[in-house]
């Protein structure tokens, strides 16, 4: 499968539409075997932390799909005089996925956020999509003990498609750890999503959305979030100056 992907501060990130990550991921779920496949969603944030921190900037160089997740993402490939060709939010993939397991069978589990937060999620979807296949649910408070017992019982569901969201970099850090272990097609971090399913956080108009400032109404609701982004104008300088700005092609 060769990918469009644009580099920034190097963190390679597919060039795709929505449409195009759904049809990646019913590839890499047909092909997969029950090889474990990693999927991220870039963001500032992310681009940011993996500056300092190799194993989270090993994880997302070495994803097998990354999808544009913020404004941000959009404006640092404009910097460098390229351009993606959609934003993908999170939640927007989470449903593109769900959207697909009510379409084709494909089987869901949903791991993390807080106690009874996934099982709401699943019967949120199911109210929507009725043949939505979500398999099995935990939230993401487990000592070493229960995590054993969890990844025991995503292997014996064997799931195409496990969620992860216990927050960056912590999620993707699991996922990897325990990749050889687990016996799914696509496991990927979600951050918030439960949160947005569930009611808890409410998404911008899409008014606002579409015109980039949903991160400015998540942070007039949630002003707690100034400290992740004071990271933005250090990010667009880096991104101004940086030497590696490159776009390319890789399987």
């Amino acid at each position: 499968m060769v990918r469009d992907t644009i580099t920034i501060l190097g963190v390679p990130i597919d060039n795709i539409t929505i449409s195009e990550a759904k049809k990646m991921s019913e590839e890499l779920i047909s092909n997969s075997n029950k090889s474990c496949k990693i999927v991220v969603a870039p963001n500032v944030e992310f681009i940011m932390k993996a500056q300092k921190d190799k194993e989270f900037s090993d994880i997302l160089k070495q994803a097998s799909l990354a999808t544009p997740d913020s404004i941000g993402v959009i404006i640092g490939a404009k910097l460098q005089k390229k351009e993606f060709k959609q934003r993908i939010p999170g939640q927007s993939y989470f449903r593109a996925i769900i959207e697909l397991s009510n379409e084709k069978g494909y089987s869901i589990y949903l791991l993390g956020g807080e106690k009874g937060t996934p099982e709401q999620v699943c019967n949120n979807l199911k109210k929507i999509y009725p043949n939505v296949n979500i398999v099995g649910t935990h939230n993401g408070y487990f000592d070493e003990n229960e995590e054993k017992h969890i990844i025991e019982e995503i292997n014996v569901l064997k799931p195409n498609v496990l969620f992860v969201a216990l927050g960056a970099p912590k999620q993707e850090k699991w996922i990897k750890n325990h990749q050889n272990e687990l016996k799914v097609d696509i496991a990927a971090g979600q951050g918030g999503t439960f949160d947005y399913e569930t009611g808890k956080i409410k998404r911008a108009p899409v008014w606002i959305q579409k015109i980039g400032m949903e991160w400015f109404y998540r942070l007039c609701k949630q002003p707690q979030r100034i400290k992740r982004q004071i990271v933005l104008p250090i990010y667009l300088l880096k991104v101004l100056f940086a030497k590696d700005k490159t776009k390319g092609k890789f399987n």
